[in-house]
Formats: structure tokens, C-alpha cells, sequence
């Protein structure tokens, strides 16, 4: 019984977690997902970099799918730099080492992953050593998730994922059946205003907006609904990796 409590899906908004500051005093970052609440696969986290600041990237045994909100940033490994922008996606592989650094006039809003959660053993990549990725979710082919549903997935295993697939969705005025995924998923709301439904033992509904964060065990059953006048937009990030597109209704 302890273990199925322990995997319960959960919503909650950014700004009802306590933001801790970095060491270095660059910026600050709120802890969303973790073991926990259930997750088994992944850490959710909503970081912030203050203009001018610099971030030191540590070496670690998990890889990090990161997304940014707002604000622009430069991601340095060795001698190569990556620009990022609003919509910009990152791949940091397990023990990369480097720097973030906000180059612009407003604060670097990111939304990392990491996997697995840390302090979770992992083996070394089978291929060996992957370089860092950086890309633009603009520069994404669009693929149909549906009536009114479209993802662009951004980071996933032909970049170098071990263990996650990285995509931004995007739902019109439709409301989706009830469906159920095999992978572990950590949802960020970007842009827009909705409910997320959960059926099952624990269902609930939940309005949901710009900021809030969604926790589903695998095998949960959910649906999305947009509830505003405009495009509701979210953050995925699910593990094992595979399909957003993959589902069972």
C-alpha cells in the first residue's frame, strides 16, 4: 500500500516550492519532481541565472535534458559554446563539465531534467563518450498527436539520450480521451491555460498554467484539456525514452 501512495501523480506550481540559492550566488533553483513524490526516472527542477552571472556545470553520472523558458544563455563545454534562446533545448551527458552563463538583460528561466534521479547508480553510456547538443524546437518537424495536438520532439537517443525523450506539445481548444503511457513523465506548463485530468484510484482535476508542474507514473490514466482562449503549450519529459505520440487509450 506504501508503495502505491509513494507512486501518485501529483501537480503543483513552481512558486509553491521554496527556491534555494546556488552556492556561487549565480541564481537559484526550486526542486519540483523527485523521488520523493514517486519518480523513479526523473528530477524535475526550474532553475533561474541572474543577468551577468555564470553557472558552473559539475561532472555527474546523469544526463540533463534542459529547456529554456525565457531570457538568453550561453552553454560553454570545452571549446565549443552553444547559444540558447527562448525554445532553445540542451543535451548535457553524464560527466560533462562546463559553464552556463546568462549573456542577456533579464533573468535565464531553464527547466532541467535530470536521469536518473541523482544518486541513482548508471552504467557508462555503451557508445562512450557523447558530446553536448544544443537546438531549437522551431527547427523541429511538427508531428500530429491527434484533433488539434502536435509535439516537436527535441531531445531524445539520436542526439545521445540514454535515458530520456525531451518534446514541446501543443493543444488547441480539444480536450483528449483518457490514455495511459509506459514511461515515467515530468510535465511543465510554458504557455496557456488548462486542467489536467487523472483517473484511476487518485483522479483528480486540476487547472493548470504557465509554471505548473505534473508528475505521472507510468500507467496513469490522464488527459490534457486547454481551457483558454489561446494555444496551451507544455514541456515533456518522459523515461524510458520512446514516442510522446506512443499512448494506450
Amino acid at each position: 500500500m506504501e508503495e502505491r501512495l509513494a507512486r501518485r501523480p501529483r501537480v503543483i506550481h513552481e512558486t509553491e516550492v521554496a527556491a534555494v540559492d546556488f552556492p556561487d550566488g549565480s541564481g537559484s533553483y526550486r526542486l519540483l519532481i523527485d523521488p520523493t513524490v514517486g519518480a523513479r526516472h526523473v528530477m524535475q527542477f526550474a532553475a533561474r541565472i541572474r543577468p551577468g552571472a555564470r553557472s558552473p556545470l559539475e561532472a555527474k553520472p546523469e544526463e540533463e535534458a534542459m529547456y529554456v523558458v525565457s531570457g538568453l544563455g550561453r552553454l560553454t563545454v570545452g571549446e565549443t559554446d552553444h547559444d540558447l534562446q527562448p525554445g532553445s533545448a540542451a543535451l548535457i551527458p553524464s560527466g560533462t563539465e562546463g559553464w552556463l552563463s546568462n549573456v542577456g538583460d533579464q533573468d535565464l528561466h531553464l527547466i532541467p531534467v535530470v536521469s536518473p534521479p541523482m544518486g541513482t547508480p548508471m552504467p557508462a553510456h555503451p557508445a562512450g563518450p557523447v558530446p553536448a547538443v544544443s537546438l531549437h524546437e522551431m527547427d523541429q518537424p511538427a508531428e500530429s498527436a491527434g484533433e488539434d495536438r502536435e509535439f516537436r520532439v527535441l531531445i531524445d537517443p539520436r542526439h545521445g539520450a540514454q535515458h530520456v525523450t525531451q518534446f514541446v506539445g501543443f493543444i488547441d481548444r480539444s480536450r483528449a480521451p483518457f490514455h495511459t503511457h509506459t514511461y515515467e513523465e515530468a510535465i511543465y506548463v510554458l504557455d496557456g491555460e488548462g486542467v489536467v485530468h487523472v483517473g484511476g484510484d487518485h483522479g483528480f482535476d486540476h487547472p493548470i498554467r504557465p509554471g505548473s508542474s505534473i508528475f505521472l507514473p507510468p500507467g496513469t490514466p490522464h488527459c490534457l484539456e486547454n481551457a483558454g482562449a489561446g494555444v496551451l503549450k507544455l514541456l515533456g519529459v518522459f523515461s524510458p525514452p520512446g514516442s510522446p505520440g506512443s499512448k494506450q487509450e
